[in-house]
């Protein structure tokens, strides 16, 4: 009998008995000392198997019937949770199954279990607050071994951390704790789904070198599976990361490799994912200065799929394009009340304002003090950089200095906080 199993009994055992009302004097008598009854039920000691078959007995519950019971469920949600990490959706009958395994007391790992694969279903709807809430309950019960409830633990709370932009809290669960430790004997998918993540993570937290290291880990670990959609993450996510590391041609091949390989599965050929594959070309030829190359496959991205983030994109190319006629469009298709995002919406009011035949010293000032303080907040360091510089060389132009040192400062503490992230 394995360990975590013989725990299980014990909290099992223990569950019914407090259901019935009895003491640990009325179970044990005959079977074993009250006393340790109290430490079967609390893990602290493994019985033998007919032990636990007679206390089981006692409480009235069948031990192997419960057995037969567990490894139903337990393949059943393995079987769900596989689903959920591939991005299939759940049936109604799973869904059901699933549903009717809440428990609101965690009596048995099964039950730890079948929370964790339905708060993974949460994320996968985008209950987002609910999904965390019920981890945060699981959370103090995780024993922290290699065991399959800490491992997923870790690949769920990992996902609803990303869900929420907590991109530190992931990099320094694992760098302090080495969490991935606990995955070691995990399905490999699912290894190379945290490695994805951190990478992810550290993408996001400006530690490009560090991303590249996880995403050759993640797509080590992968190898030699047929599940073409991840694939395709693989190459996207080692594009953009190369491609923040200015290594462009490499950055190329990846996106190449992806293209291909959307080509070539049609289950995977969604207006989603060529979207978001034409929309990484875009930004690989933006940085190389390539902006009518840029253009092109920002207006190819949005034919796919009509997105904000492509648009604002591809106004931001036709820009530096100095494409008035684009420019002109696209502000008329596009206009400000449809940019939900901040961020979006406050590149449209850089873009249109620095677009303008004639620009005020108090228009720039205006369109600074809500902008850069906001993008400062959120560390959204790249747009900094991008428009800090452009806003000094405005204010330059009116030989506004002042103003345009301020905003060069923008920009030099942005890119401090990227070489200090780079170099950590």
């Amino acid at each position: 009998m394995l360990d975590n199993e013989a725990n299980n009994w014990g909290r099992l055992i223990k569950y019914h008995r407090q259901r019935q009302g009895l003491r640990q004097d009325d179970v044990a008598v005959g079977i074993c000392t009250p006393s340790y009854l109290s430490r079967i039920e609390n893990g602290v000691v493994l019985a033998e198997q007919t032990v636990y078959e007679m206390l089981f007995n006692r409480v009235g519950i069948d031990l192997n019937h419960e057995k037969e019971n567990d490894e139903i469920n337990r393949s059943l949600l393995e079987t769900m949770y596989a689903k959920l990490l591939s991005n299939e959706s759940l049936t109604e009958n799973e869904l059901t199954r699933l549903e009717s395994l809440q428990n609101e007391s965690f009596h048995q790992e099964i039950d730890l279990q079948a929370a964790l694969v339905y708060s993974r279903y949460l994320c996968s709807i985008d209950v987002l607050n609910e999904a965390r809430v019920l981890l945060e309950k699981i959370g103090p019960l995780i024993n922290w071994h290699q065991d399959r409830v800490t491992q997923m633990f870790i690949g769920i709370t990992t996902n609803v951390h990303l869900s929420f932009l907590e991109f530190q809290q992931i990099i320094l669960r694992e760098e302090k704790h080495n969490v991935s430790n606990y995955i070691n004997s995990a399905h490999r998918f699912e290894q190379a789904n945290y490695f994805y993540h951190l990478a992810f993570a550290h993408h996001r937290n400006y530690s490009f070198q560090q991303a590249l290291d996880y995403i050759d880990r993640a797509t080590q670990v992968f190898s030699h599976q047929y599940k073409p959609l991840f694939q395709l993450k693989l190459y996207s996510m080692k594009g953009v990361i190369l491609n923040d590391l200015h290594r462009y041609q490499d950055a190329l091949v990846e996106f190449e490799a992806g293209q291909d390989l959307l080509e070539n599965v049609p289950t995977i050929q969604t207006p989603r994912q060529w979207s978001s594959l034409y929309n990484n070309i875009a930004y690989c030829y933006e940085c190389q200065g390539s902006f009518s190359k840029a253009m092109s496959y920002y207006e190819q991205a949005n034919s796919f799929e009509e997105d904000m983030h492509l648009v604002i994109n591809w106004i931001r190319a036709s820009y530096q394009q100095r494409d008035k006629e684009t420019l002109t469009k696209l502000f008329l298709t596009y206009p400000k009340e449809r940019f939900e995002v901040p961020h979006h919406r406050y590149q449209f009011l850089l873009l249109k304002c620095a677009s303008e035949e004639e620009i005020t010293i108090a228009q720039l000032k205006d369109v600074e003090e809500l902008v850069f303080p906001y993008f400062k907040k959120q560390e959204y360091y790249s747009l900094t950089l991008y428009y800090a510089p452009l806003w000094a060389r405005l204010y330059e132009e009116l030989r506004a200095y002042k103003q345009a040192n301020i905003c060069l400062t923008y920009a030099f503490t942005a890119s401090e906080q990227v070489r200090l992230r780079m170099s950590s």
